[in-house]
């Protein structure tokens, strides 16, 4: 009922509230995160969670909030958008710092999104971002973005494992799932003997664990839902301008982001990052609306 709702009741002054909302949280937790790192939580072992209760639930609300007022600050005409530049430094200082990789690909193809939406002459510009992202953070945060292309690594050779227990967990069982909460009980039974882990809670990846854990058809329907929205958005931006645009941009890029990251990790499994997707959703749809209306 979420997306709905935002649809109908999100208007013009609501967008801003909640930008206005999103701004001051990405701040607070990022500022939090940044003093974690700086008081030791700087490695892997000890990763920030600003006062949140996991470095994932971290990672996904700043990776939003940094979405939104990025989208907002390159793309509303107001000219106090610029207020919105403090929460957008900090908070990918303090994503990048976080180690959580999931995230660090959901803003690179959120960003991939905004140059598009903005200045697509800009995505030439990509290459030089990142080499100047490589000189200015820490070696240990380089290293975490190396890995990410290492399958030998451990926690990247456990999400391939997990992805073939779910392959067959949904071959055995494809209309209904295993069941609400089962992938972590049934995964021992369906563990590859040379897997790393024993136990684990969830297949860290949104489309896996959906089909795995409720069956095809769920699976099928989240598809739509996603699919729908990004033809929806993507088809409204030429068309759209002034802060209609931003608002649609910052809803899409925020869905490319989420959805990028959750082939990495299971991100809809923390309600609260669910909940504050499905009211982007919502709010991107009835900005669309309310631009043709």
């Amino acid at each position: 009922m979420l997306v709905p709702l935002s649809a109908a009741l999100i208007d013009e002054v609501w967008w801003r509230r909640l930008v206005a909302s999103l701004a001051v949280a990405t701040t607070i937790l990022a500022v939090w995160g940044l003093v974690q790192y700086a008081q030791g939580f700087n490695d892997l072992e000890h990763r920030i969670t600003g006062p949140l209760s996991h470095y994932m639930l971290f990672a996904g609300w700043v990776l939003l909030g940094v979405v939104v007022v990025l989208a907002e600050l390159l793309l509303n005409p107001v000219r106090r958008v610029w207020l919105l530049l403090p929460p957008a430094v900090l908070g990918t200082v303090a994503l990048l710092l976080s180690y959580t990789r999931n995230a660090w690909v959901g803003l690179a193809a959120a960003l991939l999104v905004l140059a598009a939406v903005w200045r697509r002459r800009l995505l030439v510009l990509y290459p030089v971002m990142a080499l100047a992202l490589w000189l200015v953070f820490p070696r240990s945060v380089l290293d975490r973005v190396v890995s990410v292309f290492d399958l030998k690594q451990a926690s990247n050779y456990d999400r391939v494992c997990m992805t073939l227990s779910g392959v067959q967990m949904i071959r055995d069982y494809p209309i209904t799932g295993v069941g609400l909460d089962m992938v972590k009980r049934m995964y021992p039974l369906y563990r590859r003997d040379d897997a790393p882990r024993w136990r684990v809670p969830h297949l860290h990846n949104n489309i896996m664990q959906i089909a795995a854990e409720r069956g095809l058809p769920a699976l099928g329907a989240y598809l739509w839902l996603m699919g729908a929205f990004f033809t929806v958005t993507w088809r409204a931006l030429p068309h759209l301008s002034g802060r209609h645009r931003a608002a649609v941009a910052a809803s899409l890029a925020s869905a490319v982001a989420i959805s990028i990251a959750g082939l990495f990790e299971y991100n809809f499994w923390f309600a609260n990052i669910q909940y504050l997707m499905l009211v982007l959703l919502g709010a991107g749809v009835g900005r669309v609306e309310g631009a043709s209306a």
